[in-house]
């Protein structure tokens, strides 16, 4: 059947169709019903789909570093912890023992060479461009020893200062940030998704409206923030700080 044929049954725009079958949309539950009773699956696309997906999320998407290696820019909000792509060696490893704490010495030194290996090409790559928001408590709480935080404030600087990233710093108590720690993520083809985290799993957002809300969360968050530059010249102070 052609895409516009199986856009007409299903009650969709052809370019939707093509959308599917290139894996820039993921289909909904009611769609991915009616493709299957259309081309008489007898189910298989219902069962297909959830042996793709992890925790709901598109088999495209799963893999959300290779989707950020891939992006032009990603916009992000974290609320407790610096950002993994941010991070320095020594903050990875006291803040990935402390969330694992019954893990082994070297499943932490795997987690911690993973994360740094992203880390690196970060630094040193062209793209995505990272515009991200703390929260005040995120840089002025210390993870590990005071000389560690010193050390991830100061690589934080590093980066803002060679390009690599916009930061901002909310410093006020209520702002859309409470929701949680959220990504939106403008990749080099496709629209714009959203990765919402939670404590046990991810969660990738494709519809168009709910992504166009995050991104009005985003700019809400920013315009509450202090500026880059206010921004960094706090950090460089918090980091003064941590040599007492």
């Amino acid at each position: 059947m052609t895409q516009r044929a199986v856009g007409r049954a299903i009650g969709v725009n052809h370019n939707h169709v093509s959308n599917l079958e290139r894996g820039e949309r993921r289909p909904t539950p009611a769609l991915l019903m009616a493709l299957d009773a259309l081309l008489t699956g007898d189910e298989r696309l219902e069962r297909l789909w959830e042996s793709l997906n992890e925790a709901n999320q598109p088999a495209w998407l799963s893999a959300i570093r290779d989707v950020q290696r891939d992006a032009l820019s990603i916009l992000q909000f974290q609320a407790q912890a610096i950002p993994g792509l941010l991070q320095t060696e020594r903050y990875a490893r006291s803040l990935i023992a402390a969330i694992s704490f019954w893990e082994s010495p070297a499943w932490v030194d795997d987690r911690v060479e993973e994360r740094m290996e992203r880390a690196r090409w970060f630094a040193v790559a062209e793209r995505p461009f990272l515009v991200t928001v703390l929260p005040e408590s995120v840089i002025e709480n210390p993870i590990g020893s005071p000389e560690i935080m010193r050390e991830q404030l100061d690589h934080l600087v590093g980066l803002a200062d060679a390009g690599r990233i916009s930061l901002q710093v909310v410093t006020g108590h209520e702002h859309p940030g409470l929701l949680g720690p959220f990504m939106i993520i403008a990749p080099s083809v496709g629209p714009e998704v959203v990765y919402a985290e939670s404590a046990v799993e991810g969660r990738v957002i494709d519809d168009s409206p709910e992504v166009a809300r995050f991104k009005l969360r985003f700019g809400r968050l920013q315009a509450v923030a202090l500026s880059p530059e206010q921004t960094l010249t706090l950090i460089k102070e918090k980091a003064e700080g941590f040599d007492g």
